[in-house]
């Protein structure tokens, strides 16, 4: 099905971006119909998304997609802003074919811990894609460094080769109340 023409116009009147009929997945080297999209500077991504988040009718959902463009477009610098069919922020997962193959684990396995931090936290996931997934924290773990050693054991790379050891990560998340997830 096709995003309704008032949605789309919601998407390129918030981004100033031209609006796409499609949006991608896999690096952008799927094309991933039923869907639209924008391409808008990354720095600029969030904020696009936190702003057509607010006035999206009940039934869209609407994410930062690609950001690593490995397929025939190239947009360096630039992330997708998606809006597609969704019940909820999960939803966001399965549009954008997020996983952790070489951890194991696919997307249905992502969603199955990230519903567990938003049943114990409130989770507002913004930024998905092939392997990388960000989210914001609605309220601090009680224990912020038994939090951050579930991340890493969730997705080590992200101190293996992002952050450096559990208190870098832990003060990263008590300073940002976000958590960035991605898996080489």
């Amino acid at each position: 099905m096709a995003i309704p023409e008032a949605v789309g116009q919601l998407l390129a009147k918030a981004s100033g971006g031209k609006l796409r009929d499609h949006s991608t997945a896999d690096f952008g080297r799927e094309r991933v119909e039923g869907t639209c999209s924008v391409v808008v500077p990354e720095d600029e991504a969030r904020d696009v998304v936190l702003q057509v988040r607010k006035q999206l009718p009940k039934g869209f959902i609407v994410f930062a997609g690609t950001q690593r463009w490995l397929g025939d477009e190239r947009h360096d610098g630039k992330s997708e802003i998606v809006v597609a069919e969704g019940r909820d922020q999960f939803d966001i997962l399965r549009c954008a074919k997020s996983d952790a193959v070489n951890f194991g684990k696919e997307t249905e396995d992502l969603i199955a811990e990230l519903k567990a931090w938003d049943d114990e936290l409130g989770i507002e996931i913004w930024h998905a894609e092939t392997d990388t997934i960000e989210l914001t924290l609605r309220s601090e773990p009680d224990d912020v460094d038994a939090f951050a050693k579930r991340v890493y054991d969730f997705c080590p790379d992200i101190v293996d080769q992002g952050d450096g050891d559990l208190d870098n990560l832990a003060a990263t998340i008590r300073e940002t109340k976000a958590v960035y997830l991605w898996w080489d």
